[in-house]
C-alpha cells in the first residue's frame, strides 16, 4: 500500500466530514476492534497493506468485550457520529486494500461491520437512447410521427375503471350534455309562448 496514514485519514474524514484528528482516532479504534475478531493470519493479512501505524493498531486487536460502535463513541460523538465514522472507515479500507484482505476481513469481523465492507454503488448515468444518424437534432426532424398522439390512449384497458366509466351520464368529457339538455328543456330548445305566462301571475 502506498498511502500514508495522514493520506488514509484524510481520506475518511472526508468521507465523514470531521476533522483529521478525529478520523485517525476513529479509524485506529475500528481497526483495533476488527483486529480483536481476526485471526492472525487474517490480521497480518490486513497489517501488511495498511501503514506502519494503521497496521500497529489492527495487529494489537481491541477489546471484545465492548463493541466497536460503543468505543467510537467513547471519542467523544454521538451514535449517529459514530456509525458514520465507522461506515467510512470500511469505505476507506474497501478503496484502499486488495480484495484478499477485503476478504478476510468480512470473514472475520461481526455481520454488522461486514455489511459495510462492500464497494460502494455509483449512480451510472442512463445511456443515450440511439438517435436516427439522418435525424439527430430537432431542427433536422419533419413534421408527423411514426406513431402520432393522437393514436394515443385510443380506448381504456379492459377492466379499468376508465374503461367501466361508471360517471359516463355526469362527467363533462364524456356526458351527452347537462341534465336540461339532455331533457331538451334548455332556451334553446324554446318555442313561443310559455306553459305558464308571466300574467298568469302563479307562483
Amino acid at each position: 500500500m502506498t498511502a500514508t496514514t495522514d493520506d488514509l485519514c484524510s481520506h475518511v474524514a472526508a468521507h465523514a466530514g470531521v476533522p483529521i484528528a478525529l478520523a485517525e482516532r476513529a479509524t485506529r479504534t475500528v481497526l483495533a476492534g476488527m483486529g480483536g475478531t481476526l485471526t492472525p493470519a487474517g490480521r497480518e493479512l490486513v497489517a501488511d497493506e495498511l501503514p506502519a501505524g494503521l497496521g500497529a493498531a489492527i495487529l494489537a486487536g481491541g477489546s471484545l468485550a465492548m463493541p466497536v460502535e460503543d468505543q467510537v463513541v467513547a471519542l467523544g460523538v454521538t451514535l449517529g457520529q459514530a456509525r458514520e465514522l465507522i461506515a467510512s472507515v470500511c469505505r476507506v479500507l474497501v478503496e484502499e486494500l486488495s480484495g484478499e484482505a477485503v476478504d478476510a476481513l468480512r470473514v472475520g469481523v461481526p455481520t454488522a461491520l461486514a455489511a459495510l465492507l462492500v464497494e460502494p454503488v455509483t449512480d451510472e448515468p442512463l445511456p443515450r437512447p440511439a438517435l436516427d444518424p439522418r435525424h439527430d437534432t430537432l431542427a433536422d426532424g419533419r413534421p408527423g410521427s411514426q406513431h402520432p398522439l393522437s393514436d394515443a390512449g385510443r380506448g381504456a384497458q379492459r377492466g379499468s375503471i376508465a374503461d367501466a366509466n361508471p360517471h359516463a351520464v355526469t362527467k363533462l368529457s364524456s356526458t351527452a350534455g347537462s341534465s336540461q339538455e339532455r331533457h331538451r328543456e334548455t332556451l334553446s330548445e324554446g318555442r313561443p309562448g310559455a306553459r305558464y305566462p308571466l300574467s298568469s301571475g302563479r307562483g
